[in-house]
């Protein structure tokens, strides 16, 4: 009696992973991608983001902090690229935004600091992300300096 109910019970237990086998392979499937769609979507952004021209700032110049008693400046010229078309006129109109920023980031900086390429690059990811902050919303995507001399 007690093998039968065994095997009766072993019955049930290979019944049953059998049933979830054949579930979780034909049951539950993903829906199905549209590729040609989002291979569109795709092709449209990055043709959208290609053509976008990045807004020139004028350049002009930022003291820096010096230990000796020599003045050192930075003299600059940028080029903010947006992430979409449609901020390129914000940029344009709050240009000052953008310089006062940058004012108040280089002159934290030691001059030999802005000289190497980490500094640069430590610049304007710190313009970056001060002038988003600001905006409240993600505007410089990135920051192409023109111009980058340091006295």
């Amino acid at each position: 009696m007690f093998q039968k109910i065994l095997i009766i019970a072993n019955f049930v237990v290979v019944v049953l992973g059998l049933g979830l086998v054949y579930y979780s392979h034909n049951m539950i499937k993903p829906e199905p991608t549209n590729q040609t769609a989002e291979a569109d979507e795709l092709k449209a952004k990055a043709l959208e983001s290609s053509q976008l021209q990045p807004v020139p700032i004028k350049k002009f110049v930022v003291n820096l902090h010096s230990r000796s008693t020599r003045l050192r400046y930075l003299d600059l010229e940028m080029n903010i690229l947006t992430f979409h078309q449609d901020q390129k006129e914000l940029v344009k109109e709050n240009e000052h935004v953008f310089k006062d920023v940058v004012i108040e980031i280089a002159s934290q900086l030691e001059p030999d600091d802005l000289d190497s390429v980490t500094g640069k690059i430590l610049l304007e990811n710190r313009i970056k992300k001060q002038v988003n902050a600001k905006f409240g919303q993600p505007v410089a995507k990135q920051i192409f300096f023109s111009g980058f001399v340091v006295q």
